[in-house]
């Protein structure tokens, strides 16, 4: 487990010390949703210094806050308040994005099946706060999925024409 943490902060931090305790304090807050923020982020080069600047300059190194931003905030508007000119990050407004907290009310999550598992290029959509929506597709399909991304983010990836893999319909729907 020592080894696995230490490629990801690695790969996710580089040596930006800032990234390095952001990582850390983040998989103490909420392992699961660090883990699967930060390979968000990762996936669209937002690491080492920039993941610095998110936490740092843009949410005032709130953890929670911005575990939630790097789960559920659009990419187009991090890189937007981490691009910023002058070397430092555009905080986020009180309310932006959305109240952060509607993920106690629960949403819809989908998961997806990667290369090689059961129900390759399928997906699942269920309802819940992010821990529960992912308990429900443990018990059900185990832990042989791939990802899980919120429905508003999926949906514009869906309908994305560039989107360079096919997928097939949502093969299951939980509440």
């Amino acid at each position: 487990m020592d080894e696995l943490l230490i490629m990801m902060a690695k790969e996710y931090c580089g040596n930006n010390i800032g990234a390095i305790s952001f990582f850390c304090e983040a998989l103490g807050t909420d392992l699961d949703k660090a883990v699967a923020g930060f390979g968000r982020m990762s996936q669209n080069g937002i690491t080492g210094e920039k993941l610095y600047m998110l936490w740092n300059d843009c949410c005032d190194r709130d953890t929670k806050r911005t575990i939630y931003i790097m789960l559920h905030d659009n990419i187009e508007s991090i890189h937007k308040h981490i691009n910023h000119e002058n070397g430092r990050g555009i905080p986020y407004t009180v309310n932006e994005p959305e109240p952060y907290k509607k993920e106690e009310k629960g949403e819809w999550w989908i998961f997806t099946f990667g290369f090689g598992q059961e129900h390759e290029g399928k997906c699942v959509k269920i309802k819940g706060t992010y821990g529960e929506a992912r308990a429900k597709m443990v018990d059900k399909y185990g832990i042989r999925f791939a990802f899980q991304h919120p429905e508003e983010e999926w949906e514009k990836d869906w309908n994305d024409p560039k989107r360079p893999y096919q997928l097939e319909d949502i093969i299951d729907t939980i509440s």
